[in-house]
């Protein structure tokens, strides 16, 4: 038997819950906080820009299915914006992903324009047996009076499986 008070007894058994608790809750919480954001906003001065899921746009004259890559993009004052995009198709570990595309945008964009959409529609690419899971991501910079700021990290859009 201990000559320890009960209160400092108490005491540790308390923080040795408390820091297996914490442990345990981490443990949880690691697989989620190593997945990608879906549909991140950024915000960079008085702009704002979102890639969003890619979305199935119908077939085109050869019946290749056709995905459109749309972003929103939103200035509470007068601004330029321009953006790159990246169109990628997702692979599991080993494999890294497949960069399918670039492109860019340009757009005048003010408080009364609201929240302006860029389609971006392009063919499903076929790359590998079974489904194609294909996101984006996308960096921008604002400009006014001729000062544009630097790029910003990229944003990225969820993931939307899609067969061949």
């Amino acid at each position: 038997m201990s000559n320890a008070p009960a209160t400092t007894k108490s005491h540790t058994v308390r923080r040795k819950v408390a820091l297996l608790t914490a442990i345990g809750l981490g443990a949880v919480a690691a697989p989620f906080t190593l997945a990608a954001p879906a549909q991140a906003a950024g915000t960079n001065y008085a702009c704002s820009v979102t890639p969003l899921r890619p979305v199935f746009a119908g077939h085109n004259s050869s019946g290749v299915k056709l995905v459109d890559y749309q972003i929103q993009v939103r200035c509470n004052t007068d601004r330029y914006v321009n953006i790159t995009q990246e169109r990628w198709e997702e692979d599991d570990w080993p494999n890294g992903d497949d960069h399918l595309g670039t492109s860019t945008f340009s757009r005048h964009l003010n408080q009364y324009s609201g929240t302006v959409t860029i389609h971006n529609v392009r063919t499903l690419v076929d790359g590998e047996i079974g489904n194609e899971e294909v996101y984006q991501k996308v960096s921008f910079q604002e400009g006014s009076n001729g000062v544009w700021s630097p790029y910003t990290g990229w944003y990225y859009s969820g993931v939307t499986s899609m067969s061949n």
